[in-house]
């Protein structure tokens, strides 16, 4: 009896001991799943957003070879962008950044690109592109030490150096726009052992056909029924940059690049549409098969020099030019029965599409600050009768003006209103002497001279 009353007495001691151990067991808990909830939010919290909004009125004046007026006069076409960029610090050795974007004219509801001939080199940028939403820039950087790094995905290729002053925008690219302002799919490996200073080399891929989706399922990549004739395009990319002003001048970037791409590739639609715009010939038939033809190889050459706010004085301005050299023309067309009752094709229709030679391109602008509110600018551009870009249109540039075989000025005002916003009242006029090609083609003689005067409101945060 005397030992049940201990045992009993045991138990009634350590109940107040079991009940604390479960209230701790529930505060263990509760602990633990708020730092899983605070663990998510620290993870969610590490993507950055930041968004751009573009939209402008524009009003064009053409006067193709005397033709003017009524039918040649276009205003108030609208137009807008919008583009949501990300970045995360994933680690302190990865970075991530993206961007996703959509061009389109006002009233294209269409959910893709209402025109066929649009290529991923346009997507989210050309304004025919419909309301769908592209990802113009999506990449990591990976740092092995304090000196060198390793970017692979879609590089940034667009609204690089030379694309800024007039969109009053940081610097968004790699590469000086006069040497690419279009998409790309990559890897670039960054040694910076000074503080300012940079050297990149890199590698993109271009697979032919870029729609079709094979039996395997692995679309362009490889076929499982054997030999695979499209085209894969490669481009090879080294750049060295550095300040080359004492730092009291103000920020400065100098920039010598350049780009070997081998087996360049377009289309076989953009092929057909091309050589029948230049001579009525259609080619179809003469073109091997598959969906993508390789016509040549290209070579540019880039030295970039930019400055900012000079001495202090507000003036800011930048100088660019490319040399290009088409090489390796292919002759990808058979022989066809043509309209003129010849049996080959001739030449000159290949070289409709790719030429070899040279070509050159100029970009120089300048802008001065008034104050924090007001900013005048102008920039001049001319291309040879080769030239030819790897550049695309956009929300600020409708007219593409470094694909120009010609001489484009621009002339603009930037009303500040605040460090997020601002509008840009701009003329632009351009002249054509030669048309504007798709490709490394001969130069064609043209005659077409557009302005435009156009009013865009810039949001950016």
């Amino acid at each position: 009896m005397k030992t049940k009353g201990i045992l009993l007495a045991s138990l009634l001691a350590l109940s107040p001991l079991v009940a604390d151990e479960q209230s701790l067991q529930r505060q263990i808990d509760e602990l633990t799943e708020r730092v899983d909830q605070n663990e998510l939010q620290a993870a969610l919290s590490k993507v950055k957003f930041g968004l751009d909004f573009n939209t402008s009125v524009n009003n064009f004046f053409v006067n193709n070879n005397g033709d003017t007026g009524a039918g040649w006069n276009q205003p108030n076409k609208w137009l807008m962008g919008v583009y949501l960029n990300m970045n995360a610090d994933v680690t302190k050795y990865a970075k991530f950044t993206g961007r996703l974007a959509m061009t389109k004219a006002f009233g294209d509801l269409s959910w893709m690109p209402a025109s066929t001939a649009i290529t991923s080199l346009d997507t989210g940028k050309g304004f025919s592109g419909g309301t769908a939403i592209y990802v113009e820039r999506a990449y990591v950087d990976l740092f092995l030490g304090n000196y060198l790094a390793f970017t692979v995905g879609r590089l940034p290729g667009t609204e690089g150096p030379g694309y800024n002053l007039r969109n009053g925008a940081a610097r968004m690219s790699t590469y000086p726009a006069l040497l690419v302002n279009a998409l790309g799919d990559g890897g670039v490996i960054t040694l910076k052992p000074y503080t300012d200073s940079a050297l990149r080399v890199g590698f993109a891929k271009v697979y032919q056909p870029l729609y079709v989706t094979a039996n395997s399922g692995a679309g362009s990549i490889f076929n499982e029924s054997g030999g695979y004739p499209e085209a894969d395009m490669n481009l090879w990319f080294a750049a060295f940059e550095t300040p080359f002003l004492p730092k009291s001048a103000g920020k400065s970037l100098a920039m010598l690049s350049y780009v070997y791409v081998t087996n360049y590739s377009l289309p076989n639609a953009l092929l057909i549409q091309g050589v029948s715009n230049n001579s009525g010939v259609n080619i179809t038939n003469a073109l091997p098969g598959g969906d993508g033809t390789n016509i040549g190889d290209l070579s540019y050459l880039n030295l970039h020099l930019e400055n900012y706010n000079l001495y202090g004085s507000g003036f800011s301005w930048f100088f660019s030019f490319t040399w290009q050299n088409g090489s390796n023309a292919q002759n990808f067309l058979q022989p066809i029965n043509v309209p003129n009752g010849g049996n080959n094709i001739s030449p000159l229709l290949q070289q409709g599409v790719f030429s070899e030679g040279n070509a050159f391109a100029l970009h120089v602008g300048a802008r001065q600050d008034l104050g924090k509110y007001f900013k005048v600018g102008y920039e001049y551009f001319h291309g040879s009768d080769r030239w030819y870009a790897f550049s695309r249109v956009s929300a600020n540039d409708p007219m593409n003006i470094r694909n120009t075989r010609g001489n484009v000025h621009d002339v603009y005002v930037i009303w500040q209103l605040d460090q997020f916003q601002f509008f840009r009242l701009s003329y632009t006029y351009l002249h054509r002497n030669h048309r504007m090609a798709s490709s490394f083609s001969a130069p064609i003689p043209n005659n077409v001279s557009v302005q435009n005067l156009a009013l865009a409101y810039v949001l950016r945060f």
